[in-house]
Order: structure tokens, then C-alpha cells, then sequence
């Protein structure tokens, strides 16, 4: 953990150079609700270790348990581990660190703190109807707010209606505006199967994060029944169609916060949300939402927080060309938990990472932390999964016996992941917690 202003890692800055030359070839029940932000949690309090520290009786017993356990045996040889002391950046313990392996959704980490560096966690996103060329014409223009709902639309279906009666209007066409985002198309490195399985078609318009093949007609459908429902008594939804420079707005309406968003990803490793910021930061960097440009931005923003990545081609993690080291993982968990990274604060917040046993992706459902060797850790671990068929991963914090903040992260490839193999990994970070 960095208290200091911009000071890199000494962990990072080992492989930042090879890492910058290979980055060149929301029902949101988990989430806050759009009028109030979630609270960011007061800055871990622990001294800052100095360049010398001495690793503790705590850090001594995680090094010789993480030997003994980290076997290929259970592991298999495609594994990257890293725990660091979050204060000092001092390495405490790894295996293949370096390696660069398939990330499945620890990817999304990137995305949230990108989200939040670009955007910063008090920000919300619009959606808007504009006029049509013609009067009896409504466009709902939507520029990829994934926490768009259906009482947001049906608030600017009722503004919309009245504006609309006061010029003597019955009868009405409703188009939709999704030009934000490109017709959708596969990342770099995703199966066909992803489509829809895995992953909705992720648009510029979207309501509920409703599980439809056209969410952008979906939005549009819908927002024309709203208009009939406050009194227009002809109204139909027609298609798409842009808006034209200068069109006034008929109705506006704002989305949840980053933070709220972001909370929602993390905890759910909701896909959809993460293609959703993950493109719209390309946007926000001036440049359209092609998977290319977003994948340029992605890296640009990491490039300049020093927390450079080897190669990511989405936001979800989904691709299977996506390679990240633990070490990495862990660096940029490690950013989170600075004091100084003030936008950072979802990212050592437990309303945003899973927590062991309880919540998100670690929930007691999904049997985490539940074998005897990991279930001392519920509630003491922090963490965001990740899980392909032949990859397992892992990256949060927790508090070790000493009392000083443990950032860790593990990657497993090409091994089922299975849930003993996922056991296996919460095994991994209940022993970083020192409760086995």
C-alpha cells in the first residue's frame, strides 16, 4: 500500500517494463441505489512499514505453510501466486509471480479501477430523449449506462407524454439512438458460445440488465408503452434512427453512481456491466468503443498509474488471450488499498468485494470458505473470483495474525475448476489470513 503520493511499487516496477513492451504487439440489490453514494470506508490504519521491514512471526508462518501447500499435486504447473505486505510492498511470499496466465474475471479489478480513475465514483451516467426530426418523432439516445431501468425510463416517458400533449400530439414514433457502442461483435479471445451464455450482446441501451437479444428495441418497445400509458393514445416503436445535432431534449435522466456500478460488477462479476465500462471509458478517453480502442485505453490508463498489465483484449475477463500475473493482481489490488487513491475506495470497501462466505461470488450458496481448512476465514477475507472451465483465480486482502493488511492473489490454469479446486484456492487465502 502506497501512502505516499504516486510512489510505485518496488514489486511493480520489476516487471513494469517488460509488461509495457508486451501491452504495445444490475435488480442491483448489491448496489446503492442512484440518489445516495456508498460510503467510502475510512483508510486502514497501520503504520508504513519502512523499505527495511523485517517480516513478522505471521509473515514467517505464511511463507512456510504456502511452500507446503502450493503443490502441483493440487495445483497442477500452471499456477502464479503472490501475497505482499500492504504497508511495506514487500514481498512476502510467490510462486511463478511473473508467469502470465488466462485471468478469468480477477479482470474485472481492472475494469473497476479504471471505471473509477477515469470517472471517479460520484459520477453518473445519462440517458436522454431528444426530438425527432419531425415533432411526432422521439428518440431515446442512450450512451451505455448500464443501470438504466425501467422506473428511469418510465419517469422520461411521463415528462416526454406531457411535453407532447401540450402540442396537441396523439399520435407518436419511438426510435432508439445506440450508436454510442458498435454493432455488437466477440472480443478478441472469446468462444461464439459466450453469446449469450455468458454474455448478453452489450449495447449502447439497455434496461434491467434484461436478458434480451436487442436490449436497445427492448428499451425502445417499452419506452413507447410508457408514453401510451401517461396519454398518447397512438404511439408505436419504429426502429433505430439518430439524433440530429442541435435536437432538443424531451426528457434526461441520470443512472447510479460509478461506485454503485462498480459495487455491482465486483460483486456479482456481472459481465454485461463490466463490457458496459469497460467500453465506455474508450469513450471517455476520446476514442469510439471499438474492442480496439478500448483495449488501448484499458492499457493507456493503466500505463500511467503504473500499474501496467501484459495483455487484455475485454473487461469481463471472458477472453481466453487475457493474460495477468498474480503479481500484477496484486499490485493493483495493493492500489486499492492505498490511502491516497481516493476515487480507489469500492476496492477496499466490503460493499463492492466479495466477502468470504457471505456475499457476491464468495456467498455461503456457492460453497466458499466451507471445508474445514477455509471456513475460519468467513468474514476475514476479501476477494474477487475468477472462473473459466480450466481456470480458477482469486485476488483480495485480509488481515494476517500481526494485524497488517495481506494483499494476495492466485491463478490457476489448465485444471477443471472444479469446486474443490476453488476450495482449494479459498484454502490459499485462509492460510494468508493465518486461521489455518
Amino acid at each position: 500500500m502506497r501512502t505516499t503520493a504516486r510512489r510505485t511499487s518496488r514489486l511493480a516496477a520489476a516487471t513494469l517494463a517488460s509488461a509495457l513492451t508486451a501491452l504495445g504487439t444490475l435488480s442491483g440489490a448489491a448496489a446503492a441505489t442512484p440518489s445516495r453514494p456508498l460510503a467510502a470506508p475510512a483508510p486502514a490504519t497501520q503504520s508504513l512499514a519502512s523499505t527495511d521491514y523485517e517480516y513478522t512471526a505471521a509473515d514467517l508462518r505464511i511463507q512456510r505453510a504456502l511452500k507446503n501447500r502450493v503443490t502441483t499435486s493440487r495445483f497442477g504447473t500452471s499456477f502464479s501466486g503472490t501475497v505482499l505486505d500492504a504497508a511495506s510492498d514487500r514481498r512476502i511470499w510467490s510462486k511463478g509471480a511473473t508467469s502470465s496466465l488466462i485471468s478469468a474475471s480477477t479482470t474485472k479489478l481492472v475494469t473497476a479501477h479504471n471505471a473509477l480513475t477515469v470517472f471517479g465514483p460520484k459520477h453518473r451516467f445519462s440517458t436522454s430523449v431528444k426530438q425527432g426530426p419531425s415533432s411526432n418523432r422521439v428518440i431515446v439516445q442512450g450512451f451505455g449506462d448500464p443501470s438504466l431501468s425501467s422506473s428511469h425510463l418510465d419517469r422520461m416517458a411521463a415528462t416526454t407524454a406531457a411535453k407532447l400533449k401540450s402540442r396537441g400530439l396523439t399520435s407518436v414514433r419511438v426510435y432508439v439512438d445506440d450508436d454510442a457502442f458498435p454493432k455488437p461483435s466477440l472480443a478478441y479471445g472469446w468462444k461464439s458460445s459466450y453469446v449469450p451464455k455468458a454474455v448478453n450482446p452489450v449495447r449502447a441501451l439497455v434496461r434491467d440488465q434484461r436478458d434480451v437479444p436487442d436490449t436497445s428495441a427492448d428499451v425502445g418497445t417499452y419506452f413507447a408503452s410508457r408514453l401510451k400509458a401517461h396519454g398518447i393514445s397512438s404511439v408505436r416503436y419504429w426502429g433505430r434512427d439518430n439524433v440530429r445535432s442541435g435536437a432538443s431534449t424531451l426528457a434526461s435522466s441520470q443512472g447510479w453512481y460509478v461506485s454503485s456500478i462498480v459495487s455491482r460488477m465486483l460483486l456479482r462479476s456481472d459481465n454485461e456491466v463490466a463490457e458496459s465500462l469497460h467500453k465506455m471509458v474508450a469513450r471517455a478517453t476520446g476514442r469510439s468503443a471499438t474492442w480496439s480502442n478500448a483495449k488501448t485505453a484499458q492499457a493507456g490508463v493503466m500505463a500511467q498509474e503504473d500499474l501496467a498489465m501484459t495483455a487484455l483484449y475485454d473487461g469481463s475477463g471472458l477472453s481466453r488471450a487475457n493474460r495477468l500475473s498474480s503479481l500484477q493482481l496484486a499490485s493493483l489490488v495493493d492500489r486499492g488499498q492505498d490511502s491516497d487513491a481516493s476515487a480507489l475506495w469500492p476496492l477496499r470497501s466490503s460493499q463492492a468485494m466479495p466477502t468470504a462466505g457471505r456475499t457476491g461470488s464468495l456467498a455461503a450458496k456457492y460453497s466458499r470458505f466451507a471445508t474445514s481448512q477455509s471456513r475460519c476465514a468467513v468474514g476475514k477475507v476479501w476477494a474477487k473470483t475468477g472462473t473459466l472451465n480450466d481456470v480458477v483465480s482469486l485476488a483480495g486482502y485480509t488481515y494476517g495474525t500481526d494485524g497488517r493488511l495481506k494483499v494476495f492473489a492466485f491463478v490457476v490454469n489448465g485444471k477443471s475448476s472444479t469446486l474443490s479446486l476453488k476450495q482449494s484456492v479459498d484454502m490459499l487465502a485462509a492460510t494468508v489470513n493465518g486461521c489455518y
